[in-house]
C-alpha cells in the first residue's frame, strides 16, 4: 500500500515538474496578439437577445443574451435601435469565449487575453456613449471566475454566451455638453 501510494505521489509530483518545466531552447514563443481601442464591433451577432424596457425615469432596460449570442455586437445594435446617448450598465452572466484586453501603455494596444474555456462572469460594467459622429460607442470591464476558481479581468473586447447573460442598463439624455476648456 505504502509503495503505490509512494509511486502515484511521485508520478503526480514528476508531472507537476514537468509541466513547470521551462520551454525548450529555440521553441517558437506564444504569439502575443493586439487590438485596437477602438476596434469596430461586427453587427448581427446576438440573434437571440430579448429586451424588456422597465417603466419609469430614465429609461432603463433589461437585456437578456442567448447562447452563443456575441454581447459587444448585441449591445451595438440594442444601442442603435434604441437611439441610446448616455448609458451605463452591469450584468452577470457565462461566457464559453472571451476576449479581454490588457492595455500596454508602449504600444498604445490593447494585449488580447483569449479565454476559451467555460467562464462565470462575476462583473460587467461599462457605458455607451456617442462617438465624434454621432455613432455609439460600447466601454466595458469585466471579471470572470475560470473553473479552478482564479479571476481574469481586462477591457471586454468579445464575448460569446455559453448559457445566459443579463444586462440592465440605464440611459440618460445630457442635458448639457460640457465645452472642454
Amino acid at each position: 500500500m505504502r509503495k503505490s501510494l509512494a509511486l502515484v505521489c511521485g508520478m503526480a509530483l514528476a508531472g507537476a515538474a514537468a509541466a513547470q518545466a521551462p520551454k525548450v531552447e529555440g521553441a517558437p514563443a506564444p504569439k502575443v496578439e493586439y487590438v485596437e481601442r477602438n476596434e469596430v464591433t461586427p453587427h448581427g451577432l446576438a440573434p437571440g437577445v430579448k429586451v424588456v424596457e422597465l417603466k419609469g425615469e430614465p429609461r432603463t432596460f433589461q437585456i437578456t443574451f442567448a447562447k452563443g449570442d456575441e454581447v459587444a455586437s448585441g449591445l451595438l445594435d440594442f444601442a442603435e435601435k434604441y437611439h441610446l446617448t448616455n448609458s451605463h450598465f452591469t450584468g452577470l452572466g457565462a461566457f464559453d469565449h472571451a476576449v479581454l484586453g490588457w492595455f500596454d501603455p508602449a504600444k498604445r494596444l490593447q494585449k488580447k487575453n483569449r479565454i476559451d474555456e467555460e467562464v462565470e462572469v462575476g462583473s460587467f460594467v461599462g457605458n455607451i456613449t456617442l462617438d465624434s459622429k454621432g455613432k455609439p460607442v460600447v466601454h466595458a470591464h469585466c471579471v470572470v471566475g475560470l473553473t479552478d476558481g482564479r479571476a481574469m479581468a481586462g477591457h471586454f473586447v468579445e464575448g460569446h454566451v455559453s448559457l445566459v447573460m443579463q444586462i440592465y442598463l440605464t440611459d440618460s439624455e445630457p442635458l448639457t455638453t460640457a465645452a472642454a476648456k
